[in-house]
């Protein structure tokens, strides 16, 4: 089986020659999966000189069919051959799959104002969402305990009650620190879903989903949240086909657009690979002898990437990033390439493609979180250690929302206080 390519007018076609059987099906498989991974969503699969098309075939077809319309793409059979046309509609799927004409992506009506942009060898798509809008910025505890294995229950944080724009840190599931204190690993919440890497040796990322504010069981020894709204959604791709975008690049690049020093960020992105570190042992079980990060036993108790991790997956990024000059409060920042910081944590779900154009952020978060999407989640990290190094993350296409993020006014102890209560 041969299958050749063409682009018109915003539409592949794809002109498939030979059998679509059990044998070449995976072959047809790998082909579409390409595409839609180069970005593709209106694809036309011309079937004219297909002479045969089995039920492994179909299975192929409807596959990426029903993928793409879920992004309000489309894939379907132009030209069918009569082998083709025959068992389409033997199996009542000719009104489906076949069509006269495949055409273009078709804009969103309701989608805010776009200004498209070059900069810095990304083509970002800037539209404004509302640009008085802002969000605030809480730092909850401190990683000092860490060292240590000292966190206690005053310094578990509930998260109950709230209805953060984000939030990222080291949390667990659970409904008390007791019951959380084996399991604190790598946590982020956006939208209201949020998922967490248990540190207690399982290795299985698990998630909530709330539709309202966040549940009493979502605990934090330490982390960062913003309240608020975001200002505008960057939908960014890297201007030479084949190259990737790296956190450092975006994030410079978003700083310009907003004109800010500091920024709320998530980022739902279609991923090379991601660069980070995450925790095997919770912080809160307290260490027998030496500090956390003392060699070698660091490496039972914290992992980095040394490659790239999470392959050809899609990710849900989120955290603040700002300027190396800006002071952001916390002390929980890190380097984010030259002249950048932030402190950024991610989740990884298998791949699927990104709606292009204007998107919302509450339908594409709760797209990602269906059963058996989510694989991981991490604090993500640049690995600055030159060719013996992994580098950093490395991002294909995506969307971003963005605003400025100010620190929130000093509170009253005895309202923290309050606050921090199990």
């Amino acid at each position: 089986m041969d299958v050749t390519r063409s682009l018109d007018a915003g539409v592949l076609h794809l002109k498939v020659d030979g059998r679509i059987d059990g044998y070449w099906a995976d072959h047809l498989d790998a082909a579409l999966s390409e595409a839609i991974g180069e970005g593709h969503h209106r694809i036309a699969v011309d079937c004219s000189a297909v002479g045969f098309l089995s039920s492994a075939g179909i299975g192929v077809l409807v596959k990426h069919h029903k993928q793409l319309a879920r992004i309000k793409g489309g894939l379907h059979v132009v030209r069918p051959s009569p082998a083709v046309a025959t068992v389409l509609r033997i199996t009542r799927l000719a009104d489906v799959l076949i069509a006269e004409t495949v055409t273009g992506d078709v804009g969103t009506r309701t989608a805010p104002v776009m200004n498209p942009l070059e900069v810095d060898g990304l083509a970002l798509d800037v539209y404004d969402l509302d640009r008085r809008a802002a969000l605030t910025l809480r730092a909850f505890g401190s990683a000092a305990p860490l060292a240590t294995g000292g966190f206690t229950e005053q310094q578990s944080v509930a998260l109950g009650g709230q209805t953060p724009a984000f939030a990222i840190g080291v949390g667990a599931f659970g409904d008390s620190f007791a019951d959380c204190r084996a399991r604190f690993g790598e946590l982020i919440s956006v939208a209201c879903a949020t998922a967490y890497q248990p540190a207690d040796g399982t290795n299985v990322a698990d998630y909530l989903v709330s539709h309202g504010p966040l549940g009493s069981d979502i605990r934090l020894l330490y982390g960062l949240s913003c309240d608020g709204a975001f200002s505008h959604l960057v939908r960014f791709e890297p201007l030479e086909q084949g190259e990737s975008v790296s956190p450092s690049k975006l994030a410079s690049a978003c700083l310009d657009v907003a004109g800010a020093d500091a920024l709320g960020i998530v980022i739902v992105a279609e991923t090379v690979g991601l660069v980070g570190a995450a925790l095997r042992r919770s912080p809160a079980v307290p260490l027998e002898r030496g500090d956390f990060f003392t060699h070698p036993s660091v490496r039972t108790r914290l992992s980095f990437t040394a490659e790239r991790a999470f392959t050809q997956s899609v990710s849900l990024s989120a955290g603040i990033v700002a300027r190396r000059s800006a002071s952001v409060d916390g002390g929980q920042m890190r380097p984010l390439g030259v002249d950048g910081q932030g402190h950024l944590h991610a989740a990884a779900f298998k791949f699927r493609p990104i709606q292009k154009g204007f998107i919302e952020l509450s339908h594409t978060i709760a797209r990602l979180f269906e059963p058996d999407q989510l694989m991981g989640v991490m604090h993500l990290l640049s690995d600055d250690r030159g060719s013996a190094g992994a580098g950093e993350s490395e991002f294909v296409r995506g969307a971003c929302w963005i605003a400025k993020a100010s620190p929130e006014p000093a509170s009253d102890p005895d309202v923290t206080r309050a606050s921090r209560r199990a």
